[in-house]
């Protein structure tokens, strides 16, 4: 039959359906931040797409649901991203601790808007979605605390509360979002790195550091000098 749908047209279906869904969720994260998760409408949100509001019911339902959507990509992944980064047998716990910083602060820089808006709006999620995020962000609280409790059993951290510690490494990772904008004038390598280092201050005890960490801190102020160099090369043509 002429109209049958073959696989390969499946697939082009399904994905110009996600990349119209990304472009409905950035859109309306957008709006929300600028005018406000209430008083924003998907009609406002259509307009922005694009599209008749009609056509905006094929990918969403409502603006629920785009919080929804926003607790799946900055609740959930980040919280499967923590938790299988403290299970690595490769990373001694300050490589631990550099990793999961560096992970909170880029994926805060890469969607600031719709970090601040999850947080301002927590409360119009759906209480069954409200568990769901709160859930997320107990894990990854949890997860950065026991990284932070095995670096200060093995001797390598300082000996302090780890849940307060957690908190505060979170909350320099987290601030990013506020005051961070995408396409300002700001280096997110050099961003990732001062807040990780500072998180390294905080709890590293002096002389604790192993063979294998030493490496990697040189490393990675090689990388920022070789960043710094490349900023002053002259652009091609």
């Amino acid at each position: 039959m002429a109209n049958a749908k073959t696989p390969e047209s499946g697939r082009r279906s399904t994905a110009r359906r996600s990349l119209v869904t990304r472009d409905v969720l950035e859109k309306a994260t957008q709006l929300f931040a600028e005018k406000g998760y209430e008083t924003t409408t998907l009609q406002d949100i259509a307009e922005a797409v694009g599209v008749s509001r009609t056509a905006l019911y094929h990918y969403v339902s409502s603006k629920e649901q785009l919080l929804e959507m926003l607790v799946e990509r900055i609740g959930f992944a980040l919280a499967e991203e923590v938790v299988s980064l403290r299970a690595r047998t490769d990373l001694s716990h300050e490589g631990k601790l550099r990793e999961l910083t560096d992970l909170l602060v880029r994926q805060r820089a890469a969607s600031p808007s719709q970090f601040r808006v999850l947080d301002q709006s927590e409360s119009m999620l759906p209480e069954p979605w409200q568990v769901r995020h709160r859930e997320a962000r107990r894990q990854v609280l949890a997860e950065l605390s026991g990284v932070i409790e095995d670096g200060i059993a093995a001797g390598e951290f300082k000996p302090l509360d780890p849940r307060v510690a957690a908190f505060s490494v979170l909350g320099m990772c987290n601030w990013v979002a506020w005051w961070y904008h995408t396409g300002a004038d700001y280096d997110v390598d050099a961003i990732a790195r001062q807040i990780t280092q500072s998180a390294i201050d905080m709890l590293v005890v002096e002389g604790a550091r192993g063979p294998d960490d030493s490496v990697r801190s040189a490393l990675m102020m090689a990388r920022s000098s070789l960043d710094a160099l490349e900023r002053l090369l002259p652009g091609e043509g």
